[in-house]
């Protein structure tokens, strides 16, 4: 054992970050996913971790990542070649030092906010009162026991997990009141409300746009209403549901105004009061959390597996607490299962749909929760039986029994049996047994992603607990039959552990792979970290080629383990290559810094695909899946893809002749589309102004500068825009002439002109029209008041220079316009106000026939003619008017406009400023509520709630299916997965199938076909009239359609001298001639679509053609 002296890594000081400012951009996504408060609460909190090898370093990169102020290490262990293999902070210089110094001098690299110190473990429990949750990856069962009751002396939550092979556990107990703030994170929304009675009980109305999300008892608050005020001020309101848009409340509102028009509510999130069973009791009386529904059944056997190999350990391996494992043996199973028998007969279990048990009349049975563990205990040399005797005498005792409340809820709810234990899958324990000394990458990632989600509930109250116990299972991934003893044996290497379980063969396969990682995001990075910690692409024929075309940015710091500070700014790919290099010397690194996409493919052409072994998806797109998902099918690769949103998570495996493609089951809209009409014209909620301001960001830094530069350099720019029809063709001239004529700035001082002009257009001049167009006591056809549920009646703004958020705005645009125009900005207030004293803004008056839409049809047709930003339609003068107006091109040669894409991650450029600004005014002009400059940040850049936790579980989850894929293993091993860590919730399903097409052939047999199956040809030469004989001949079919991509190159119908003058080109030549597609010369394959005809001289569908051409 090394022993050592509390140690401050670095000399930092242990002092908790709180009273530091938090940096809302680099924690930013974290913020979206658990909220202001509960981010804040982590970094005034501490952890202290038991155990540093591969589990224990990866909850405590998790945690750090995640903001926690400060981690405790305690590992009084050294450093061997065994440990490489799991935890990633370690490399092969460090081996024969101590565990905890060593993991904790890199693991403060990935948060320098964050304390870290090493703690002896004979010191520990000194130390426990410092910290706000316990987590222990090391340990024997009566070790845990002791620290849990201890922590709970303490009120401290505790949390032990443990990986052992394919197999792993999570327990969780946060004492016996443990009070969940916020059972799902998720803010509650605002519901717009129609009407509200003047009665008792009152009934208030919802619009039917809107979702009421209530029950009966539940509470809500009310704002915004007019008329009716009283109730805005009347504090939480029980709630009695009548319908699907209505509800009571039991207030008498006969003596309040009348309601009027507007307002709002939103649901009280109500707190709950957990109660949890001490590990003493619960590995007796077990209550399971469900990670995969298939495998109920394997629960309880893998729950007293893991007590049994624990007992036999310390009956046979009494070393330090902190050594590594020793394997197993195959004539030591028979002594593994006699234990695991005992531990059945003393273990409760349930039956039942639900495997979760409820504990009755613990105290009454007055035994030792942890009868086996002492006994074996007292045969142990150096345990003393007595260290533990308050365990089951201790003051706490009475706390390890819910009440006949809770008892009976349960049993009303789950309708469950409880009954012993008593049988026992021998095999299934067998298996536990002889993979419990290794500690697999893969299911440490999953592990640990889920320990620290726990831990990160423990200190925040934010998210439900797990209750209480979770076994991870992954047996399908090992190999039909183990591994003969040679195969197996221990090499000295990192690799060991996957030698012990998959034997030399498999760890060849992952060596000499080659893989592709699109996208070096959460989920990229940690798909790389698991690779070179498997092995995958790290010998000398292997490699693995990640491409990426962004940058490091702030936000990366809190979920990507790749980047440290000193990265920022820098292309992710070599920053990744660098940090995976570090992690594993002998990996081969391919980083390219380039988008995988339609433009990309002289890169990722047919001889790259074939050069490969699979695809990890790590996009976060839908159409970036779908065009990955094609390029894979189209060249026969499996691609396992990764996708995250907040703590939900989910990942997809697609195997090459076995399974559906992604496109074949389409996942769910990634942004829920607001109608036209409600985003020009009627918003009522803070989404709809977000969204309009990104929009006017985007027409005016983005779109305008991008037509200004077309009709500069594009000779056929003014040919083209005569196809528009005219009212379309004059809106874009419109913007020509402002651009380039009536607002074309020459200094600073006209663009804050321009600012202080869009701020009249945007909220007063184009409010004023609607006013004008649509008065407050306007009724509609059938008779109600226009301006009444959704519409909310508007009012125009009086720009004010003292009003900090309208000065915001002129501030923002003037600097964005400069930007686009090339001119120096300014953020100087005084020059701002000389300027905004002496401009006269010109009058507006409203104008009679502006058309201002009140439905998306009527809004789609007028944007297609000479609409504002607001979708007013105004007269402007002809377009042959404008045009004489316009400057030609020639007399600007060389002028340009510098276009602008929203950056969400840069803190000087105005974006998110001018976004924030924009939506705030805008909600201002219709009474909503204001947004912060996080959401337009992230609602601007279309942010995805990110946390660390659910990147490492999906990564793993990723890098498990490589195994089954390398085995070649029945499509029934391979999961589907998706989870969700907040609840805790865990589902997986077997993929699809692929679909089986039979097409009938002339003198040949059937051909029977799925998505996956190409016809290949050699075409190099080849004519069209040649290849059509030849495909027929070869295949029994006849050609009656061939395209590529969206270009019809043949097709039976084409007139017959159309047909005459492409039967001599070859394959390549129509595809250049025809599709005006110029392949590259390293490109020496073709994929063309074609249609035939039958034996029964039906048209029929059939494979794609790789047709070789070069």
């Amino acid at each position: 054992m090394i022993s050592m002296e509390v140690d401050q890594v670095d000399g930092q000081s242990n002092t908790s970050t709180l009273g530091k400012c938090l940096d809302e951009l680099k924690y930013s996504r974290l913020i979206h996913t658990l909220g202001r408060e509960s981010v804040e609460s982590l970094r005034g909190s501490k952890a202290l971790i038991f155990g540093c090898r591969g589990l224990g370093a990866e909850i405590a990169k998790n945690l750090v990542l995640s903001g926690i102020g400060g981690i405790g290490l305690v590992d009084d262990g050294a450093i061997s070649m065994l440990d490489l293999g799991a935890n990633f902070l370690l490399q092969e210089g460090d081996v024969g030092q101590n565990r905890a110094l060593c993991t904790a001098k890199l693991l403060r690299d990935l948060n320098p906010d964050a304390s870290v110190e090493v703690i002896p473990y004979f010191d520990a429990e000194a130390y426990l009162k410092n910290y706000n949750v316990v987590i222990a990856t090391h340990g024997t069962i009566p070790f845990l026991v002791h620290l849990n009751q201890v922590c709970r002396s303490c009120s401290i939550p505790f949390i032990t997990s443990c990986a052992r092979g394919v197999f792993a556990s999570v327990f969780a107990d946060f004492g016996d009141q443990f009070l969940v703030k916020d059972e799902t994170g998720e803010t509650p929304g605002n519901v717009v409300i129609e009407s509200i009675t003047q009665d008792f009980p009152a009934t208030v109305t919802v619009v039917e746009e809107q979702r009421l999300g209530l029950a009966d008892g539940d509470e809500v608050v009310f704002h915004g209403i007019r008329g009716m005020e009283e109730l805005n001020e009347s504090g939480p309101v029980t709630v009695s549901v009548t319908g699907s848009y209505s509800f009571t409340i039991l207030i008498d509102t006969r003596k309040f105004g009348r309601y009027t028009s507007g307002g709002y509510f939103h649901k009280v999130k109500a707190s709950k009061t957990v109660k949890f069973l001490p590990l003493e009791a619960a590995l007796l009386a077990p209550k399971f959390g469900v990670y995969n529904p298939e495998k109920l059944q394997h629960i309880p056997d893998i729950h007293v597996a893991f007590q049994a190999v624990d007992a036999f350990e310390r009956i046979n391996r009494p070393e330090s607490l902190f050594s590594n494992p020793i394997a197993i043996k195959d004539d030591e199973i028979e002594d593994i299962l006699l234990l695991a028998r005992q531990a059945a007969r003393e273990t409760t279990i349930a039956t039942g749909s639900e495997c979760t048990t409820m504990v009755r009349g613990f105290s009454d049975e007055k035994q030792n929760a942890t009868g086996l563990i002492l006994k074996v205990d007292q045969q142990v040399n150096g345990i003393d039986p007595e260290a533990y005797g308050e365990m089951s005498n201790g003051q706490n005792k009475d706390n390890n029994i819910l009440s006949d409340e809770q008892i009976a809820e349960a049993d009303k709810n789950i309708g469950q049996v409880k009954t012993k234990c008593a049988e026992i899958d021998e095999n299934l324990i067998k298996v536990v047994a002889l993979g419990a000394h290794v500690e697999l990458c893969p299911i440490v990632a999953i592990t640990g992603g889920v320990a620290a989600q726990e831990a990160i509930k423990a200190v925040t109250g934010v998210f439900m607990p797990l209750n209480q116990w979770l076994y991870v299972d992954a047996i399908e991934c090992l190999p039909p039959s183990a591994p003969g003893f040679q195969e197996r044996s221990a090499s000295g290497s990192r690799y060991d552990s996957q030698l012990a379980l998959f034997g030399r063969n498999l760890q060849e396969k992952l060596g000499y792979g080659q893989w592709l990682v699109v996208g070096a995001g959460g989920i990229g990075c940690e798909v790389m970290k698991n690779l070179v910690l498997m092995g995958i692409g790290c010998s000398p024929n292997g490699s693995i080629i990640v491409t990426d075309m962004d940058n490091v940015s702030k936000p990366n710091m809190t979920n990507q383990i790749l980047y440290q500070v000193d990265d920022l700014g820098r292309s992710k790919t070599p920053s990744a290559s660098r940090a995976l290099r570090r992690i594993n010397p002998a990996a081969q690194v391919r980083a390219l810094h380039v988008k995988f996409g339609s433009e990309t493919e002289n890169i990722f052409d047919s001889s790259f695909f074939d050069s490969i072994s699979g695809v990890f998806s790590a996009v976060d797109t839908s159409s970036s899946r779908l065009y990955l998902d094609a390029r894979c099918v189209a060249y026969r690769k499996p691609m396992i893809d990764g996708g995250k949103h907040g703590t939900r998570g989910s990942v997809q495996v697609f195997i090459p002749y076995l399974s559906e493609m992604y496109a074949s089951t389409r996942d769910p809209p990634e942004h829920k589309e607001i109608p036209i009409c409600t985003l020009k014209n009627f918003p009522y909620a803070t989404e709809h102004t977000l969204q309009w301001a990104v929009e006017i960001f985007e027409t005016l830094f983005k779109q305008r500068p991008d037509d200004v530069n077309a009709y500069l350099s594009n000779r056929d720019f003014q040919e083209s825009i005569k196809k528009s029809t005219t009212p379309a063709r004059q809106n874009i001239l419109e913007m020509l002439r402002d651009a380039l004529v009536k607002y074309r700035p020459l200094s600073f001082d006209a663009c804050v002109e321009w600012a202080r002009l869009q701020f009249e257009d945007l909220f007063s001049n184009s409010i004023k029209q609607i006013c004008y167009n649509f008065p407050v006591d306007m009724k509609t056809t059938a008779g109600a008041p226009f301006w009444s549920g959704t519409k909310r009646l508007p009012r125009a703004l009086s720009f004010d220079p003292e009003d900090l958020l309208h000065m915001d705005f002129i501030v923002a645009a003037a600097n964005l316009q400069a930007t686009v125009y090339g001119l120096k900005g300014c953020q100087d207030q005084r020059h701002f106000m000389q300027i905004l004293e002496k401009f006269q803004v010109p009058e507006f008056k409203p104008k009679e026939g502006v058309k201002i839409a009140v439905s998306d049809t009527e809004i789609r047709s007028t944007t297609q003619g000479n609409a504002s930003a607001t979708g007013q339609s105004y007269d402007a003068g002809s377009p042959s008017d404008i045009l004489r107006e316009l400057p030609a091109p020639a007399t600007l040669v060389g002028y340009r406009l510098s276009s602008i894409d929203f950056d969400k991650d840069d803190e000087k450029n105005f974006h998110s400023e001018f976004v924030h600004a924009t939506a705030n005014l805008r909600a201002q002009n219709y009474g909503i509520h204001l947004s912060d400059k996080l959401q337009a940040r992230l609602v601007g850049g279309k942010a995805i709630p990110s946390i660390v936790t659910a990147d490492a579980v999906v990564g793993g989850l990723m890098c498990l299916e490589v195994y089954k894929i390398l085995q070649e293993k029945p499509l029934e091993d391979c999961r589907h997965s998706y989870f969700n860590l907040s609840l805790p919730m865990f589902v997986s399903a077997r993929p699809i199938k692929a679909v089986e097409n039979t097409v009938l052939r002339s003198e040949k047999e059937p051909l029977v076909w799925t998505l996956w199956d190409k016809f290949e040809m050699e075409c190099v030469g080849m004519s069209l009239q040649t290849f059509l004989a030849e495909f027929k001949q070869q295949h029994g079919l006849e050609v009656n359609m061939i395209m590529y991509g969206k270009s019809l190159l043949y097709a039976e119908f084409f007139p017959k001298k159309r047909m005459q003058e492409r039967m001599p080109f070859t394959l390549l030549e129509l595809v250049h001639n025809v599709g005006k597609v110029t392949v590259p010369m390293t490109e020496n394959k073709l994929i063309l679509s074609l249609t035939c005809t039958d034996a029964n001289d039906l048209d029929v569908e059939v494979p794609d053609l790789i047709a070789r051409v070069r």
